[in-house]
């Protein structure tokens, strides 16, 4: 069974998710953004002997700061990042940490993905999904029925696209490929409150289904 839990970083409140087979007893981390006692005490307690992946769905500061620092902790544990937004480790510029007066600690990511790549996770796989738009290398991870969205797609929008390597032809492309899959998944994004496939179908004006005169 797979267990997510959400915890708001930072300034920014980017959501950072510690996800839970407790199936496998193998964990992992999305966008761990910033230092949480409260986190670290989580994963500890679930067994942080049996934590394998740290996920970066993009390369933003306010989505990576912690990364570095959970590494030397628990240097086993493999870092992933979207194969373009790889330079985003090491240079402020490009993950925003300059621009927004903020440190983060240059790193190397273990693994680099592209689309359609798969993690192994206990039993089950965690698919790759490239969905650039907001950062050129931007990625959704899939386990089972649960999408880690990051700042792709929120509640009823999008995350920007006019930060470095960020496109808007790239962003639309993105949504309509997520839009594409069939099955209802459970959405954990970026910022804000999770959502759903279906409810963003029909209500995000981004993926097509509602116009301007709907909103006014």
């Amino acid at each position: 069974m797979i267990k997510i839990e959400c915890y708001p970083l930072g300034e920014l409140m980017a959501n950072c998710y510690f996800v839970m087979d407790t199936e496998s007893g193998v964990s992992l981390v999305v966008d761990p953004g910033a230092a949480s006692h409260t986190l670290e005490n989580r994963m500890n307690d679930f067994g942080s002997e049996k934590l394998e992946y740290i996920l970066l769905t993009h390369g933003h500061f306010d989505h990576i700061g912690n990364a570095a620092a959970l590494k030397k902790r628990y240097p086993w544990v493999k870092i992933v990042i979207g194969e373009l937004d790889a330079p985003f480790t090491s240079h402020s510029s490009l993950n925003l940490s300059a621009h927004f007066g903020f440190e983060t600690e240059p790193f190397e990511a273990d693994i680099l993905v592209n689309d359609g790549d798969e993690l192994a996770f206990g039993k089950k796989n965690i698919q790759v999904i490239s969905t650039p738009g907001h950062t050129s290398g931007g990625v959704c991870y899939r386990l089972e029925n649960n999408l880690f969205t990051g700042d792709t797609i929120m509640s009823q929008t999008t995350g920007r696209m006019d930060f470095p390597t960020g496109n808007s032809r790239d962003m639309f492309a993105s949504v309509k490929k997520i839009a594409s899959i069939s099955e209802n998944l459970n959405m954990y994004c970026g910022h804000g409150e999770s959502t759903t496939l279906d409810f963003e179908k029909e209500h995000n004006i981004f993926m097509g289904n509602i116009t301007y005169d709907d909103l006014y």
